[in-house]
């Protein structure tokens, strides 16, 4: 296969033929008039001055004295249309991202219902932030007829709860929570807890990444820490899937047969 032509490897970087032959016959042939380059090229002169703003635009062709035009260098010129190229295929790119996005959630859909007869949100919805999150849990632990499990570090968000908690309570349902008791205010959380009828152990573990609420065995809500610091978190998540649930309550149940009652 013969080796494509100058012309045709600056049409295919993103000039357009007459641009390329403008640009090779002024490599060529250093400060010509437009005039003067329509003639040798035997291309209208509107053209001619077309191409010429256009490649002037780009910085591949410059203005001389007396109404001359000149190509910049090769070397300056092909790192040019590299940069513009590179700038057009990421601006493409990033319109072909975008365009998936918009039709990735219905075919997701599709392929799981396709395949098992459930939605992937059946199976894990995420939750934006921690915000989020929290609400999420509020609205659980105030629709719940049966138990509410709770798992979390120190309860510091108790008190967001204390109040639905309290009326979950009062409707009968079963509340446990394991926390890690530590120091006096995570005691007195404990003992408070305590004192409204709810069922608190300490967790053994150090540390456990994992926080979140369980209701009724049959909606989950969660949340993985990356470090104990809780400098990063992957993105909270809400399920109904069953496999998922039965999961965290025998993770749950397992831990909470090794923790340790409050004094």
């Amino acid at each position: 296969m013969a080796a494509p032509s100058p012309e045709q490897v600056l049409a295919n970087s993103g000039l357009t033929p007459l641009e390329a032959r403008v640009y090779l016959y002024l490599n060529e042939n250093p400060n010509k008039r437009d005039s003067e380059i329509g003639d040798a090229l035997g291309i209208p002169l509107p053209d001619v001055r077309k191409a010429l703003s256009s490649l002037r635009s780009r910085g591949l062709v410059k203005a001389v004295e007396r109404d001359g035009y000149d190509a910049v260098p090769p070397s300056k010129a092909f790192e040019i249309l590299v940069d513009l190229k590179t700038r057009d295929m990421e601006l493409a790119l990033s319109s072909i991202r975008r365009q998936l996005h918009s039709i990735r959630e219905s075919l997701e859909k599709r392929y799981w219902v396709s395949r098992y007869g459930i939605s992937e949100e059946q199976l894990l919805e995420s939750l934006e932030d921690l915000r989020s999150m929290e609400a999420v849990t509020a609205r659980l632990m105030a629709e719940a007829t049966e138990e509410i499990l709770v798992f979390t570090a120190s309860f510091e968000w108790y008190n967001k709860v204390r109040e639905t908690l309290t009326s979950s309570l009062q409707r009968g349902v079963r509340v446990r929570v394991l926390m890690r008791v530590v120091d006096e205010p995570s005691r007195l959380r404990a003992r408070e807890l305590l004192e409204r009828g709810v069922e608190v152990r300490s967790a053994v573990e150090g540390w456990y990444p994992v926080r979140g609420t369980l209701v009724d065995e049959s909606r989950l809500v969660f949340l993985i820490w990356a470090t104990e610091e809780k400098l990063s978190c992957f993105r909270p998540h809400y399920t109904e899937n069953r496999g998922l649930i039965k999961v965290f309550l025998d993770s749950f149940e397992h831990r909470w047969a090794r923790a340790s009652s409050i004094a």
